[in-house]
């Protein structure tokens, strides 16, 4: 029952109660509240919730024959980055990502426009194009006959960003399959200067082979290589395969491609090279990195920063997968970055597109063998 003067009324302009006072409307206010929430809602999971995929820092490490078991820190200490000098081999073990884009390729359709650190590729005359098929074409024809001749002029090419999209996925496509025998099969060709022979000697093992010739790589990659089917099966006078330098990766954000190389300088060669999924809205930083100390996780829990929901070392729903590679900026521009790391995945398709929240999203048999290749920093 409403009483007389709760009644409403109106003269025409506005509405009034029977005693004549003035209802003033409220309703503006609470759609104004209402649009602030939402506002400032998108703008927390945007800036807030997009927060890099570190995992926890527990460690859980399988065939811990050379690794040591770090207890665990407060996470947020673990990825704060202080300037840093690099290192006499930082650079070399250091991932790069590059901005970089090719002007004969489509660029990426998701997200936000490619970052302005970018490798311009320069405009190709036909004639500039014709000369570039043609000495993919002698690569080509090179790894038959010279393996190591067809790798070294297949990474100048793709070092490079003049050739036609098609044509470099022909170039990755051939630099993995020369590879296969180069660098992932345990032949040794004479002519090879990243590749030697180790003979196995009483109480080696992988791990102390590694650690005697300073190899930067993990001993499950001399396993790997050598075809092993566990880390103790090795014999006294057995000859194994070993690398000879260093390997670090390369980011090509332009080709979502993840390349790795061994060796430093103008004659490093290109060993393999992956397909990777990068952070959604062009969110992966550019520039030099360094692998963050006490950060290589086998199998590692996570919690998800945007949804809090954790993940368990041992789910396979466990989204980051079972590698974590750990990243810190060794340049003044991303020296700040935190958090950002090298991970598997459990969903395929999201290879090659823009889709996690800024990390370097890798398949798990590729991530696995990443894994093995980047060492941290001495």
């Amino acid at each position: 029952m409403v009483l007389s003067s709760q009644s409403i009324r109106s003269d025409g302009r506005r509405m009034m109660s029977s005693d004549g006072r003035r209802i003033r409307r409220r309703g503006w206010k609470l759609f104004a509240f209402l649009g602030l929430v939402i506002v400032f809602g998108w703008l927390g999971w945007r800036f807030l919730g997009s927060q890099p995929e570190i995992p926890a820092s527990e460690i859980r490490v399988v065939n811990p024959a050379d690794s040591v078991s770090m207890p665990a820190t407060n996470p947020v200490e673990e990825i704060s980055v202080a300037t840093i000098e690099p290192a006499k081999n930082v650079q070399a073990m250091a991932p790069r990502v590059l901005g970089d884009t090719n002007t004969n390729q489509t660029p990426p359709t998701s997200g936000a426009s490619q970052s302005t650190e970018t490798i311009n590729a320069p405009v190709n005359t036909p004639q500039e194009m014709a000369a570039m098929n043609s000495t993919l074409q002698e690569a080509l024809a090179q790894i038959d006959t010279d393996p190591v001749g067809a790798r070294d002029a297949l990474t100048r090419i793709l070092e490079g960003s003049a050739t036609a999209s098609e044509d470099r996925l022909t170039a990755y496509e051939a630099i993995n399959k020369v590879n296969a025998v180069l660098t992932f099969s345990d032949r040794v060709l004479a002519n090879d200067p990243y590749a030697q022979r180790y003979t196995v000697k009483e109480g080696d093992s992988l791990s102390n082979i590694r650690r005697s010739l300073n190899l930067d790589c993990e001993w499950r990659f001399i396993q790997r290589i050598n075809h092993l089917p566990t880390e103790r099966s090795i014999r006294v006078g057995q000859v194994l395969k070993t690398p000879t330098s260093v390997f670090h990766a390369e980011v090509r954000k332009g080709e979502f491609r993840l390349n790795i190389f061994e060796g430093d300088g103008p004659k490093r060669v290109m060993v393999a090279s992956y397909p990777i999924s990068l952070g959604e809205f062009n969110s992966t930083p550019t520039g030099s990195f360094a692998i963050r100390p006490r950060s290589k996780l086998i199998d590692p829990e996570w919690r998800n920063p945007r949804t809090g929901q954790h993940f368990d070392s041992n789910d396979p729903a466990n989204p980051i997968g079972e590698h974590w590679i750990g990243l810190k900026g060794i340049e003044p521009h991303n020296k700040d970055f935190s958090g950002y790391g090298i991970h598997g995945t459990i969903d395929a398709t999201s290879i090659g597109k823009q889709a996690s929240m800024g990390c370097i999203r890798m398949l798990p048999q590729n991530i696995e063998v990443v894994y093995e290749l980047l060492s941290e920093p001495n």
